[in-house]
């Protein structure tokens, strides 16, 4: 199974020396659950090409990222473009983050700056029958670090799990394998506290960094969205899920 990431950010470069990319982090997190698997890497916000055929992989991951959906990024209509022509390969898609929002787009739906803010930190979310069936039974913990939100879903989506700051935090898509989450399981807890240390006083608030650290103790389950995941990119769940 060849899996190819499209990068559509890399963390700042002190971070990225402690923590790698987040590529990187989407290997390490996906690994034990895709043994065998082979990853390429696509900067694409970087300015690399995407493959001239979607056929070219088994499947597709789209990192999170500083940019925003409805930015005026050079890379962000091919991005949609391919994505589109990936599904309509039947190439299994996951994203995260960005990755969620930016497939969300692509496929019709509308993603805007959250009217309250920045989800930073651990939090827990419901599930739908579907997104139980995905992901295990029960509420799931994760780690969050966004401030845009999918507000409209596409039609070919449906939503799978939420809590009050991410209410769409996670879709399935019918008529193609594909899967997306709003928060970032392949983010460890320690990068996250160093990303918080970082943004504080710049990107966010001393305010809301505070508080957010405290939620790094909750108990996160990456590897429950692992599995899920994996099942999507081996395309072993059906539409009818």
């Amino acid at each position: 199974m060849r899996i190819c990431i499209l990068e559509t950010d890399r963390p700042a470069e002190p971070l990225q020396a402690a923590h790698g990319t987040y590529a990187g982090m989407f290997e390490r997190w996906l690994a034990p659950h895709l043994p065998g698997a082979e990853y390429t890497h696509i900067h694409v916000a970087g300015g690399q090409d995407l493959p001239a055929d979607p056929r070219d992989h088994s499947a597709y991951l789209i990192t999170g990222s500083r940019a925003g959906v409805y930015e005026d990024h050079p890379w962000i209509a091919p991005l949609m473009d391919f994505l589109r022509a990936a599904a309509s390969a039947r190439r299994p898609l996951g994203g995260v983050c960005f990755g969620h929002q930016i497939m969300a787009a692509a496929f019709g739906g509308e993603v805007r700056r959250s009217a309250t803010g920045w989800v930073l930190g651990g939090a827990r979310h419901a599930l739908s029958a579907a997104g139980a069936a995905l992901f295990g039974p029960g509420d799931l913990a994760a780690l969050s670090f966004h401030r845009d939100q999918v507000v409209a879903l596409p039609d070919v989506a449906r939503r799978i799990l939420w809590n009050e700051a991410s209410p769409n935090g996670g879709l399935i898509y019918d008529g193609f394998p594909a899967v997306s989450v709003q928060f970032h399981p392949e983010f460890s807890r320690g990068y996250v506290h160093d990303l918080l240390i970082s943004a504080a006083g710049l990107r966010l608030a001393h305010d809301i960094v505070g508080p957010a650290l405290e939620t790094l103790d909750l108990p996160v389950e990456a590897d429950r969205v692992a599995r899920g995941f994996a099942r999507v990119l081996r395309n072993e769940v059906g539409t009818a899920t």
